[in-house]
């Protein structure tokens, strides 16, 4: 068993800043290299609670600690390893930030429909409206976005086609940050999913947020 102490030290000095952190949705390097190094220095069991169901989770909190540090390659090392629906949805979202978004779209074929999805579009469905929408001059990523916050159901696929059109055509720098917002959103779920399952309990109370 590891004590308290091993685990508040990776939640505080890892997770905690990158849980605040708002990736690119296209990176080009990582943001923290110092971060990437704690990251490698992480051993899963510190985040399981022993049981081998758990091992796969604690893979995945570093796959999604390495995404939120937008070091792409190393989430991917890991992602690819997770053969469960969580591992898949790490190895999308590593695909949608490297612009492979077909192959985002594949590995999102093989999640499903994932757990955090209705809270996640609770989440942007409250941080965007349809009249924040107005004032878009590109027709197609409005009616993307209108399509993708007032669908019953979280579409992951819409999600990819707008961030598609975000950064290879449109370039808004207002639409970049809605969609950095709702990217971090996704991450944070996930994480959060992530540490339900190999921790028990809630990641942001952990960390001392609410």
């Amino acid at each position: 068993m590891h004590s308290n102490k091993d685990g508040d030290n990776w939640l505080e000095a890892i997770a905690k800043p990158l849980l605040e952190h708002l990736p690119a949705l296209y990176p080009i390097e990582e943001w923290d290299g110092s971060m990437d190094a704690r990251i490698e220095a992480l051993v899963p069991a510190m985040m399981t609670q022993g049981s081998p169901e758990q091992e796969s989770y604690g893979l995945a909190i570093k796959a999604g600690l390495f995404l939120l540090n937008e070091s792409l390659d190393k989430s991917h090392d890991i992602a690819q390893e997770i053969t469960n629906a969580t591992g898949s949805y790490w190895h999308a979202l590593m695909h949608r930030m490297e612009g492979d978004y077909s192959n985002a779209k594949y590995w999102f074929n093989d999640v499903g429909h994932h757990p955090i999805f209705s809270n996640l579009l609770q989440c942007v469905s409250d941080y965007l409206t349809v009249k924040d929408l107005a004032d878009l001059d590109n027709e197609a990523l409005r009616q993307k976005l209108e399509v993708l916050i007032t669908s019953p159901e979280w579409i992951p696929c819409v999600f990819i086609d707008i961030v598609e059109l975000q950064v290879s055509l449109v370039q808004n720098p207002i639409v970049d940050q809605w969609l950095r917002h709702i990217q971090r959103y996704e991450m944070q779920l996930l994480l959060q999913y992530c540490y339900e399952q190999s921790c028990g309990g809630s990641l942001l109370e952990a960390i001392g947020q609410k």
